[in-house]
């Protein structure tokens, strides 16, 4: 089979696993996210897989998405801007950075004119939304002050199932990664004032908690002794979902070139290693909790340090100067991608990718064995990632050998392959879920 008929007949399988089954959704306060709800995550695919052109054309040769699947993400707009003070609202998996999550997502997305005009009302309410998240997260935070004290305080906190997680799935890396992604102009709390000052020092307050714990993050604070032998490093908690926040970080220009601190590539330094050495997970090959999740952040690393910074010369030359004093060994590209590879790699050898008796193996069975964040599902789409992060390196070699660094630049193949990337499931914005 060729690869464009394999690549259409992956197409057709995944076309024939949407739900065609068009449910009301009860939106509850503090349950908003589509990324838990099998009803309101099905309207969000189906509107996602005809924005990709995965979904059956009405006559005039444009995709179909239903009026009621739109009516869902307006409902959950609504709900999540009148759901008043509800504590524990805000994480991805359940809460309402996850509802955000997925609406940058459909924004990238060409939809036909009848469904633009239907969304425009919730884009315009994309600011209101992120001053709520970012009300809660102070709030959330004098709370802190008021219980624990000044001890691994944040300005921004935000508390689930009554405790302050601060990893990516449930806590305060996962929020801040989601709200980097918004426009610039949304971060803007009125005229007079920015929400981007108190994200970046949440920012260092996560990178100085990693320094004193030696790479690794605590899954929630304040943090405390337990009978675990080593901190979780996974992407829902610990390590890995700082990295895929300040690889983010990094790669926005004008963020990095004028809050990007020292701190935070010695936290890059410490929590990678940490995922090197610690990385290999008995859970299995898994996106949430296996060594796949573990070896994203390290693709995004690569491009990170590889393409990051890119914008004005003024931003470049400012970053180079908040970075020059970092004491430890050169960071790059290519050592993160090597490693990356290295744990694919190895993922490979996890069950249900291939199967081992029982109580006999390295890696034991998920939960979920085929699933996306659990299963064989997820390690694909990090092969499937990698695979794109390799084509764009290679280009870009190619091009600057033949016409000089920088090439790249105006190279639309490079450009092409770096648009095909997924992006983290659950935490990229580039028109998927």
């Amino acid at each position: 089979m060729s690869i464009n008929s394999l690549v259409s007949e992956t197409q057709r399988l995944a076309s024939s696993r949407l739900n065609p089954h068009i449910m009301k959704v009860n939106h509850r306060a503090g349950r908003l996210s589509p990324l838990d709800s099998a009803s309101f995550g099905a309207a969000v695919v189906r509107i996602l897989a005809a924005g990709r052109g995965l979904a059956s054309l009405s006559e005039d040769g444009q995709c179909r998405i239903h009026k009621r699947d739109i009516a869902e993400v307006q409902d959950a707009m609504h709900v999540a801007l009148h759901q008043g003070d509800v504590r524990g609202g805000d994480e991805l998996l359940y809460g309402r950075i996850g509802l955000l999550h997925a609406i940058l997502n459909i924004r990238k997305l060409r939809l036909n004119i009848e469904s633009v005009e239907a969304l425009t009302a919730v884009f315009k309410k994309v600011p209101q939304l992120i001053d709520s998240i970012m009300s809660g997260g102070k709030l959330g935070a004098r709370d802190y002050l008021e219980l624990y004290g000044e001890r691994e305080y944040m300005p921004l906190m935000w508390s689930w199932h009554d405790k302050y997680y601060i990893g990516a799935i449930h806590g305060t890396c996962g929020i801040l990664d989601v709200l980097l992604a918004c426009e610039p102009e949304e971060l803007r709390a009125g005229h007079s004032h920015s929400h981007i000052p108190v994200i970046a020092q949440t920012i260092n307050a996560l990178c100085n908690l990693c320094i004193l714990n030696h790479g690794h993050l605590p899954s929630s604070v304040p943090h405390r002794s337990s009978s675990r032998t080593s901190p979780l490093v996974q992407i829902c908690h610990g390590a890995p979902g700082l990295l895929i926040l300040l690889s983010n970080a990094r790669k926005n220009a004008a963020f990095a070139a004028s809050y990007w601190r020292p701190e935070w590539d010695e936290a890059i330094c410490l929590a990678s290693e940490k995922v090197w050495e610690q990385g290999l997970l008995y859970k299995g090959g898994s996106l949430c909790h296996g060594i796949a999740g573990n070896a994203w952040p390290l693709l995004m690393l690569h491009d990170a340090f590889e393409y990051g910074a890119q914008g004005s010369e003024e931003a470049k030359n400012c970053f180079k100067q908040v970075t020059s004093s970092v004491p430890h060994k050169e960071l790059s590209g290519d050592y993160y991608l090597s490693r990356a590879i290295a744990m694919l790699l190895e993922a490979r050898k996890t069950p249900p990718f291939i199967m081992q008796e029982a109580g006999g193996g390295r890696y034991r069975m998920p939960d979920s064995p085929y699933s996306l964040f659990e299963g064989l599902g997820g390690t694909i789409c990090a092969w499937s990632e990698a695979c794109v992060v390799i084509s764009a390196r290679l280009r870009k070699m190619e091009v600057d050998s033949q016409e000089g660094n920088g090439a790249c630049n105006n190279d639309e193949e490079f450009h092409s392959d770096l648009q095909d990337e997924l992006g983290m499931p659950g935490l990229g914005t580039r028109g998927f879920l």
